[in-house]
């Protein structure tokens, strides 16, 4: 992990340039003035266009703070990517069309959300969320978008786990009916990740205003929707392109729905056993 790299990667390689070497100040140049263009670029290719060889980029990266090139291509990707145009991020995805190189990629990225959602858990924080979530007579989970695949994970999760649940849907008719409804023994859960959608912040500080318990899965811990959340926690969301990348916050709707399954190990049992007798005495073939 690299210790500087909260200084934007630019600003990092200018205020270093003096001390560089004469070739290590060929990689600097190269990739201040092609910076769209370094971040799609493996070592070998980067080496010929800065005309250095791949070990002084090995030494200029470590030289920034870097454990080695990749992660400073991961910090070159994570600061250009909002600049980046679709055709390009195809480009970087898939350079060569092949299809095992773009699992890897893709997996790397998933395991890198993994692992910043795990390391940003706080365990009372984690703690207060279940519990906010168990004392709810029942829990209503929202999302737009993308997040509108999460809630309805959510709710079937919770249910699974002993939960009662609702999964709220902007398109229905009577949303604003049901959402009016709600009581104040009741909770909702709602996914807003960037760009954030306005219904959703809506819908939950209209619940947050009338006392319902608010909970929120987002994508950092300054996200509009945490204003109006008693609960929140966040999850690694970010991709190598389009939307939002979901595999980090689907692990921990896992591990969410996992620990009040095991808290509420007597009331499961019993629902299982009810569905097993259904199955056995063929109501659900």
């Amino acid at each position: 992990m690299n210790k500087n790299s909260k200084i934007p990667l630019r600003e990092l390689i200018v205020s270093r340039y003096s001390s560089f070497s004469d070739k290590e100040k060929k990689v600097a140049d190269y990739i201040l003035q092609n910076v769209h263009l370094a971040f799609a670029l493996p070592i070998n290719r980067l080496s010929e266009q800065a005309r250095v060889s791949s070990a002084t980029i090995v030494r200029f990266s470590q030289h920034l703070g870097f454990s080695g090139f990749q992660e400073l291509k991961s910090q070159i990707i994570e600061e250009v990517k909002e600049e980046i145009n679709p055709e390009d991020r195809f480009k970087f995805l898939v350079p060569d069309n092949n299809a095992v190189e773009t699992v890897i990629k893709v997996a790397e990225n998933e395991v890198k959300n993994i692992n910043l959602t795990v390391e940003n858990i706080v365990p009372q924080k984690f703690k207060d969320f279940i519990e906010s979530l168990r004392q709810s007579s029942c829990v209503t989970t929202m999302g737009i978008g993308i997040s509108s695949i999460l809630a309805r994970l959510a709710a079937y999760l919770l249910n699974q786990a002993g939960l009662k649940t609702q999964y709220l849907q902007k398109e229905e008719h009577y949303f604003e009916e049901k959402l009016i409804n709600l009581n104040k023994k009741e909770a909702i859960l709602a996914f807003s990740f960037r760009p954030y959608s306005k219904e959703t912040i809506s819908a939950v500080k209209f619940c947050f205003d009338r006392g319902l318990t608010c909970l929120s899965i987002s994508d950092k811990p300054t996200a509009p929707i945490v204003k109006y959340s008693h609960s929140f926690l966040t999850a690694s969301t970010k991709n190598i392109m389009f939307t939002n990348s979901i595999g980090a916050v689907v692990v921990l709707l896992n591990a969410i729905a996992t620990d009040i399954a095991f808290l509420n190990k007597k009331k499961v049992v019993h629902h299982l056993d009810l569905i097993n007798q259904l199955e056995k005495n063929g109501y659900l073939s």
